[in-house]
């Protein structure tokens, strides 16, 4: 019997799951799992010789318990059924995201916010990035950007002006528009003795930002416009953040001096 029948075979019913789950807690017999999971006795006799069969559960002196291997199918069942949940909230989001998304733990999604652009409000992922920076108290600032927006570097020259330590990570792209099309605000914020650029030598698709204790994720359409924020403060998907951050950091270069905006021609 092939592994794709075994998930098939569990898939196939919420009430060989229910019983799996019921018996995570402690043993019971089969009198226990009708109460317990207001099923049928047939039912749970037919659901138990199954689950007996592959070795998920033993029976023991009249009491069924989940053997070792029937536990770890079922973290596993129950992981498979969390991310397919978050894909089917998150999937637009995880998309724009990218590859990076890959890699983002979706069980933290679970107390995670995400803000989107809609018709009534087309600047609420904008607006909620800049509230943040407003709001903070933060000491540190880590971020990777993909655009330059005047809105939020705007906001985020507030926070500089606080003291807080900023590291950013850019691409080619965004320090050339940052020269050319901005370069006084450019050249304020190199002045700063607590503010760091670093180049990185791949392309941006994503945006992140982590303060302290809290991470935002940014996903753009491919004008470059800021599409949508997830928002949160749980420690793994901080975790997460602060790990990718370093990833590009270490990858990029320090930019020590304002360089020369490119000619247009």
């Amino acid at each position: 019997m092939g592994s794709w029948e075994h998930v098939a075979f569990l898939a196939g019913s919420a009430n060989r799951v229910r019983i799996l789950d019921t018996l995570r807690e402690r043993p019971r017999r089969q009198c226990e799992l009708v109460d317990a999971c207001g099923l049928s006795r047939s039912t749970v006799h037919r659901a138990l010789d199954g689950l007996e069969e592959r070795g998920w559960v033993h029976s023991e002196g009249g009491a069924y318990r989940l053997t070792v291997g029937g536990r770890l199918v079922f973290e596993q069942y129950e992981a498979l059924e969390t991310a397919i949940e978050r894909v089917d909230e998150w999937g637009s989001f995880l998309q724009r995201l990218g590859e990076v998304g890959a890699t983002l733990p979706v069980a933290t999604l679970d107390d995670a916010r995400l803000i989107t652009n809609t018709p009534a409000n087309p600047h609420a992922a904008m607006h909620h990035i800049t509230d943040v920076f407003v709001a903070s108290d933060t000491g540190t600032f880590r971020g990777i950007t993909p655009v330059v927006s005047p809105v939020i570097n705007e906001a985020a020259h507030e926070l500089l002006t606080t003291g807080a330590a900023m590291g950013l990570v850019i691409d080619e792209s965004v320090l050339d528009t940052s020269r050319t099309a901005y370069p006084d605000a450019f050249a304020a914020a190199h002045d700063f003795e607590n503010f760091e650029l670093y180049l990185s030598p791949e392309g941006i698709s994503f945006g992140l930002l982590v303060l302290d204790d809290r991470a935002l994720v940014s996903t753009y359409d491919e004008q470059g416009t800021l599409h949508g924020c997830l928002d949160s403060t749980n420690e793994a998907l901080v975790g997460w953040a602060n790990d990718v951050y370093e990833d590009r950091w270490a990858a990029a270069e320090r930019i020590d001096t304002v360089p020369e905006a490119t000619p247009r021609r």
